[in-house]
C-alpha cells in the first residue's frame, strides 16, 4: 500500500514542481522587465549622464579626422598661394539668393564623405509591398531592427508613464520636479541610444562638440539640420544632451512611442494647414528660446525623398532673430542611405556611415533672413556627401533674336 500511495503521489509532486518551475520563470521575466523599466526611469529622473555625449571611440575618430582635415586644408592653402589668379570657391558661394533644390552649391571644402546609398535590388528584400503608391522594402536588417524595437519599446513606454505619473502626483508636494519635461525627454534619449547601439547605428559625432555638453554655458540656440530620413530623430537624440524641443508636424503624435514622447514632453507640434497653429507654434518656440531651452527644427519642412538638401521654408530663422539667439547647423550624413524612403525600416548597418557634424554657431544680429539662410545652407552642405547635394540643372540661355525689317 505504501508503494502504491507513493506511486500515486509522485505524479502530483511532479505536477506541483513543474507548476512551480513555470511560475518561477514567469516571475523572473516580470522581475527583469520591472528592473529594466525602473533602471530607465531612475536614470531619466536623475539624468545620470556623462559630461558629454561622446563615447571614447568617437573622440578618437574625431581626432583622426581633424588631423586629416588639417593636412587637407594645408595642401589646399598651398595650392591657392601658387595660383592667386583663380577665383576662390568662397566667392562662388556668395550669390544674391539662397540656392534652391535644383541649383548646384559648392562648399569651401568639398566633402570627401563617401556615398552608401543602395538600389532596391541591392537591399535584398525579403518582403516588398506598396504603401501610398510607393515601393517599400523589408530585408534581414529591417527584421532585426523590428525585433529590437519590439523588445525594447515596452520598457521605454513604461518609463514614460512612470515619469508622467510621478510628475503629476508628486510635483505639488515638492518631491519631484521636471522642469521643461527634461527627465521625461531623457527617457526617450536613453531608448534612442540603446536602440541605435544594439543595431550598429550609433552615429559618429564631430565638430563643435562643446555645445553638446550637459553643463554647457552656451545658452539657448536654434539647432537646424537637414532632414533626409525618419532615422534623423533618433540620431539627433544621441547628439543633443541638453534639454531641447523639436518642432514637428502634429501627425507624428499618432506614432507609437514617438508620439507619446512629443506630446508628454511638450514639444512644439505644428499643423501646416492651420495658420493659427503656425502662429501658436511660432510663439511657443520663441518662449522656449527666451527661457533658455534650445529648439530643434528642420528648415526644409519635410523629409527629402532622395536625401538631397531641399529649399528652406520661410519663418524658421525669424524665430532666432526674434529671440536673438544663434543658429547651430547640424549636418546629418547618410541617414538616407541607412533608412531610405524605400525602406520600411533601416536596410543596412549604420556603422561607419552615420555621421553628425556640429557646426560653429551663426550669429543672426544685423542679418536678413536671406543672408542667414545662405550661411546655413553653406554650412550644412560643407559636411554632406555629394549625393546629398542639390542636383545641377543647367539653364538654357535664351538667344536674343533681332528681326530686321
Amino acid at each position: 500500500m505504501m508503494t502504491r500511495q507513493r506511486r500515486r503521489r509522485c505524479p502530483k509532486n511532479n505536477d506541483t514542481l513543474s507548476g512551480l518551475s513555470s511560475s518561477s520563470h514567469a516571475s523572473a521575466i516580470l522581475m527583469i522587465a520591472a528592473f529594466t523599466t525602473m533602471t530607465i526611469t531612475i536614470a531619466a529622473a536623475f539624468q545620470a549622464t556623462p559630461q558629454t555625449a561622446l563615447p571614447a571611440r568617437h573622440v578618437n575618430m574625431i581626432a583622426q579626422k581633424s588631423i586629416r582635415r588639417a593636412e587637407s586644408s594645408a595642401s589646399s592653402l598651398g595650392a591657392s598661394l601658387q595660383t592667386p589668379s583663380e577665383t576662390s570657391t568662397e566667392t562662388m558661394i556668395s550669390s544674391s539668393s539662397p540656392p534652391t533644390h535644383h541649383q548646384a552649391t559648392q562648399a569651401t571644402n568639398m566633402p570627401s564623405i563617401p556615398s552608401h546609398s543602395l538600389s532596391i535590388d541591392e537591399m535584398n528584400a525579403i518582403f516588398k509591398f506598396e504603401k501610398n503608391g510607393k515601393t517599400k522594402v523589408l530585408n534581414a536588417t529591417g527584421l532585426y531592427h523590428l525585433a529590437v524595437i519590439l523588445l525594447t519599446m515596452p520598457f521605454w513606454l513604461a518609463s514614460m508613464e512612470t515619469l508622467a505619473y510621478l510628475t503629476k502626483t508628486l510635483t505639488g508636494n515638492g518631491g519631484f520636479r521636471d522642469a521643461h519635461r527634461a527627465k521625461f525627454d531623457y527617457s526617450g534619449k536613453l531608448w534612442c541610444r540603446s536602440y541605435l547601439s544594439l543595431t550598429n547605428c550609433y552615429p559618429e559625432i564631430a565638430g563643435d562638440v562643446s555645445r553638446l555638453e550637459v553643463e554647457s554655458d552656451s545658452g539657448a540656440c536654434l539647432f537646424v539640420a537637414n532632414h533626409a530620413s525618419f532615422l534623423d530623430i533618433a540620431v539627433l537624440c544621441c547628439v543633443l544632451d541638453p534639454v531641447f524641443k523639436f518642432i514637428a508636424k502634429d501627425s507624428l503624435a499618432k506614432f507609437p512611442g514617438v508620439g507619446r514622447q512629443l506630446v508628454g514632453g511638450e514639444h512644439v507640434l505644428i499643423d501646416r494647414t492651420n495658420k493659427r497653429s503656425q502662429l501658436r507654434t511660432f510663439k511657443q518656440a520663441i518662449t522656449y528660446l527666451k527661457n533658455g531651452v534650445p529648439i530643434m527644427a528642420f528648415p526644409e519642412g519635410a523629409r527629402s525623398p532622395d536625401g538631397r538638401l531641399m529649399d528652406f521654408k520661410g519663418g524658421i530663422f525669424s524665430m532666432a532673430v526674434k529671440a536673438n539667439v544663434p543658429i547651430v547647423p547640424l549636418s546629418l550624413a547618410n541617414t538616407h542611405a541607412v533608412m531610405p524612403t524605400a525602406g520600411f525600416l533601416p536596410v543596412q548597418s549604420g556603422e561607419g556611415k552615420l555621421r553628425v557634424f556640429v557646426h560653429d554657431p551663426i550669429s543672426v544680429e544685423g542679418k536678413s533672413e536671406e543672408e542667414i539662410s545662405r550661411e546655413v545652407r553653406e554650412a550644412l552642405l560643407s559636411e554632406l556627401p555629394l549625393d546629398q547635394h542639390p542636383l545641377v540643372v543647367e539653364e538654357e540661355e535664351e538667344e536674343d533674336v533681332s528681326v530686321v525689317v
